[in-house]
């Protein structure tokens, strides 16, 4: 171990102490003649000082000046930095975009294809619902004509079986080949019933129902069929019954069901069942209603067509005689007892000769 002595300890730290002392005065000294030549030299310059703060405060403010420059080009390129961060953002956010685009055209392509599909099978089944609408409708009408004709049968055969008529002999007369009378071709009817004979206004009639179911139709849509009565017009009655149907229509909507109205079948009933004057008697007065009236129709356009009942057959005949002497072309209907004259658009048309 090492020790050391203490008489040269206490020596150093005498003389340490003392060196310490003389750095500290020789400091102040020099200290208070720095002062009294700073005071000095203030005085001495005082002036100088006045002179030069104007420089010193425009270069101050030239510093300050230069110190907002550089904080605004500072900012300027904090500002360019978060510009190109943003623009960054949004290429990468443009490219998102695009990809969804992409994805979505596909799917919206996809969608499209399934559209026309579907499209295309609800067509077809709009055809096929409309192709069975028809049969049904076309069914529906069939059945009531039907029903309608096996209730005039009936009916001629209850009044055959009660009013059963007498054998009549009709002479052959010979006549030129018929030929059927057309929808442009005119024609004036009389009856030839109990030997008499009487004008029929078909065209009269006819024209009174079309006008009536024209300013009525809204009423004959309403029930599934209707009848009505047009007239009187010279001693004859038209009753008529008009059907309604639905019939299928296609709108901009699509297809759905209309209501749609015809004839079924139209009657002529006499007012008196002794309306007419005689046959013969008829032709043998020049101012019978019945010269009278053929006077007003001309051959070459004209067609006769005659309604006969069984018991007017010989007078048909001689009927038939004076019409072809005159240059008409007629066209006989015979009929039956308790049967009216009747029409309808599905009947059949008359043969003139």
């Amino acid at each position: 171990m090492y020790y050391r002595k203490k008489h040269k300890a206490d020596a150093n730290e005498m003389v340490g102490t003392d060196s310490f002392l003389d750095v500290i005065s020789n400091m102040v000294g020099i200290l208070i003649i720095l002062v009294m030549i700073a005071g000095v030299r203030a005085q001495q310059s005082g002036s100088v000082i006045a002179e030069n703060t104007e420089p010193q405060v425009a270069e101050g403010q030239a510093l300050t000046e230069i110190e907002a420059k550089q904080q605004e080009f500072q900012a300027a390129q904090n500002e360019a930095l978060n510009v190109q961060f943003d623009a960054l953002m949004l290429q990468n956010e443009t490219e998102q975009l695009e990809e969804q685009t992409q994805m979505q055209s596909a799917h919206h392509a996809e969608l499209f294809g399934l559209m026309t599909t579907l499209r295309a099978e609800i067509e077809l089944q709009a055809e096929n619902k409309d192709k069975g609408i028809k049969e049904q409708i076309e069914f529906q009408r069939q059945l009531q004509e039907i029903d309608v004709k096996l209730a005039q049968i009936s009916k001629t055969k209850e009044w055959l079986t009660m009013n059963r008529p007498k054998a009549t002999v009709i002479e052959n007369i010979p006549t030129p080949i018929s030929k059927t009378v057309g929808e442009k071709d005119k024609e004036v009817h009389f009856r030839l019933l109990n030997g008499k004979i009487v004008y029929v206004p078909f065209p009269e009639l006819m024209e009174k129902m079309k006008n009536d179911v024209v300013l009525n139709q809204n009423k004959y849509k309403k029930e599934k069929s209707t009848e009505g009565r047009a007239g009187p017009v010279d001693n004859f009655y038209l009753d008529f019954l008009i059907v309604c149907y639905d019939a299928p229509m296609r709108d901009s909507y699509g297809v759905g069901v209309g209501k749609y109205i015809e004839l079924e079948y139209a009657e002529l009933m006499p007012v008196s069942e002794n309306a007419g004057e005689p046959l013969r008697q008829a032709l043998a007065n020049p101012q019978s209603e019945l010269l009278r009236r053929l006077k007003n129709y001309r051959q070459d356009i004209y067609t006769v067509t005659v309604w006969v009942y069984p018991d007017s057959y010989e007078e048909y005949g001689e009927f038939k005689k004076v019409l072809y002497a005159q240059g008409y072309k007629v066209a006989g209907r015979p009929m039956e007892f308790g049967h009216p004259i009747s029409g309808s658009p599905r009947g059949s048309r008359s043969a003139a000769q």
